[in-house]
């Protein structure tokens, strides 16, 4: 399909006398909403692939005369524009049946004057009936795509508003699923079906009781079984949803086992392939996950269990000598992904001289594109109420973007760009470096101290609340922050968020100031805690990249 949408548009292409120009062709999702279907820029004297599949809306002057003109100042879609600020658009609506289908852009040198007007529209008149087949052949695939991408990112909201814990899981499952995929050399199609698989397949545990899925001790018979209900929820939740039937019915089969001991009792041959690489990513990730009844397994544990497992013709081998080759690297905090879809975004706002964290929701990602929903227009600070989209993220306004990527704090310089009916599109400045961050996922048990404040020569100072100490399950450290997960209790019972925390490992004895940044709740009466490090001595800092650096030859060593 897309290659002969290419032979098409490069033969439109062609008749474009323009020395200097960038052509963009969208289809239509919604009202006004369009989606690039492609990108040629003329002086790459090829198509612009950072560009395809983002989201735009059309100028209003696009929409009252055919033929306006768009400069840089007036346009909401500034992306279009990338070094080239002395050019000027020309746009045109693409209609069947009185209808809207879809829309052209040419962006063409201020030089070029009326000659380019002329020169557009008759290439434009010439080939309608060319440009008008290439839109009606791909509008359903986009659509469905479209659909799907939506559906899945407000359904796995609503999963994380139920159960954090399996909303942060499927995300790794997908991560997983499609590392594995590669290594296996799949076709593209059957990833992307693995993917969206990956993504929905515990949707089904809207339906279980958070007091089931978070409890801490021993499931009962009848408990067992109303977790079992999730795989075959799917199939109710996306019911008359043709989009997603394919993708079901290689979700739905994630907990079976080729021995027929799985939840379905299904074997061998009746478990499709891509199911069984979902059920290897799922054991993998439960093995190698906290819970609130157990511990996560270390991963020279978890190789052991899946190698018996693999032996024993529970699961497929090839998948798991895959998966078995993959799990230093993913779990040990080595793989890093650069997918910001889904993940938990804020945007970090100087307001009146104030960091300001606003939530923010992740649309659509695109190399170095990205489409954000903002949850609010306004904040308020010091008692005033801020309008931050008109103050602060208009086109050409810069922000910081702050996400976590394996636990892993990351702050990116984004410049808003554009605007359209879903959110703000930015693009991440990449000139500016963020500091180096050196990450290891570890199980570790350490001692976490709260810091009070008291009163010494009529002054405020820090000292050790000791009675106060507790228990913190460590699962990643870095030269930037320590995640852990404490009793929810200890955390509410501090006075402030400064703390400290002491671990020892490799017979390294660590101590380290800073504070409590995040908290969320994933398991009941467990808070998942992000500790900043402080200002710390430089024998301190030399011992925790020390004990990192160990770590990391240790997991490299795992076979």
């Amino acid at each position: 399909m897309i290659e002969n949408v290419l032979k098409e548009l490069n033969q439109i292409i062609a008749k474009i006398t323009l020395k200097d120009f960038r052509f963009i062709l969208g289809i239509k999702l919604s009202d006004n909403l369009f989606k690039i279907i492609s990108y040629y820029d003329s002086k790459l004297k090829n198509y612009d692939i950072a560009m395809e599949n983002m989201y735009f809306s059309v100028e209003d002057k696009f929409k009252e005369s055919h033929f306006n003109i768009v400069k840089y100042e007036e346009s909401i879609n500034k992306h279009f524009f990338e070094g080239i600020e002395n050019y000027f658009a020309i746009g045109e609506l693409i209609k069947f049946r009185n209808k809207d289908l879809g829309f052209i852009y040419f962006i063409v040198d201020q030089a070029e004057g009326k000659n380019a007007i002329m020169n557009v529209k008759k290439i434009i008149n010439e080939n309608a009936k060319q440009i008008l087949s290439i839109l009606l052949d791909i509008k359903d695939d986009y659509l469905k795509e479209y659909a799907v991408e939506q559906n899945i990112n407000s359904l796995l909201y609503i999963l994380k508003a139920h159960d954090a814990y399996t909303y942060y899981h499927s995300l790794r499952i997908s991560e997983l699923s499609l590392l594995i995929a590669e290594n296996l050399k799949l076709d593209q199609k059957d990833v992307e079906k693995l993917f969206y698989a990956s993504l929905i397949h515990d949707f089904g545990e809207i339906w279980i009781p958070k007091s089931i899925l978070q409890k801490s001790g021993k499931l009962t018979p009848s408990e067992i079984e109303e977790v079992k209900k999730h795989t075959y929820k799917l199939d109710f939740l996306f019911a008359g949803n043709d989009y997603f039937s394919e993708y079901v019915e290689i979700a739905k089969f994630h907990h079976e086992f080729l021995d027929g001991s799985g939840y379905n009792k299904r074997m061998n041959n009746e478990i499709p392939f891509l199911s069984r690489i979902l059920a290897v990513a799922e054991v993998t990730d439960a093995l190698l996950s906290n819970r609130p009844w157990r511990k996560a397994l270390s991963m020279e544990e978890a190789i052991k269990v899946l190698s018996n497992m693999a032996k024993i013709g529970k699961l497929d081998k090839d998948v798991v000598d895959i998966v078995i080759k993959i799990i230093p690297e993913f779990y040990g905090g080595l793989y890093q992904t650069h997918t910001l879809k889904y993940k938990d975004i804020y945007l970090s706002l100087d307001v009146n001289n104030q960091k300001t964290l606003v939530e923010a929701k992740v649309i659509d990602a695109k190399k170095d594109y990205i489409t954000l929903y903002v949850a609010t227009e306004e904040v308020e600070v010091n008692g005033n109420i801020i309008n931050i989209s008109n103050e602060y993220l208009t086109i050409d306004k810069y922000f910081d973007l702050e996400y976590y990527v394996n636990n892993m704090p990351i702050n990116t310089k984004c410049k808003v760009v554009g605007r359209n009916k879903l959110g703000y599109v930015a693009k991440i400045d990449r000139s500016v470096k963020d500091d180096e961050n050196v990450s290891i996922k570890w199980n570790l048990t350490g001692i976490g101290i709260p810091l009070k404040k008291v009163i010494f020569v009529n002054k405020y100072v820090w000292r050790l609340d000791n009675e106060k100490a507790f228990k913190a399950h460590i699962e990643t450290i870095s030269n930037k922050n320590i995640v852990f997960y404490a009793l929810k209790e200890k955390i509410d019972s501090m006075a402030e968020t400064k703390m400290v925390i002491n671990f020892e490992a490799f017979s390294v004895k660590v101590n380290l100031i800073g504070e409590i940044i995040n908290k969320q709740e994933i398991f009941t009466g467990y808070y998942h805690c992000d500790f900043r490090v402080g200002e710390i001595t430089d024998e301190e800092y030399y011992k925790l990249l020390q004990v990192i650096e160990l770590r990391m030859q240790q997991i490299k060593s795992i076979k």
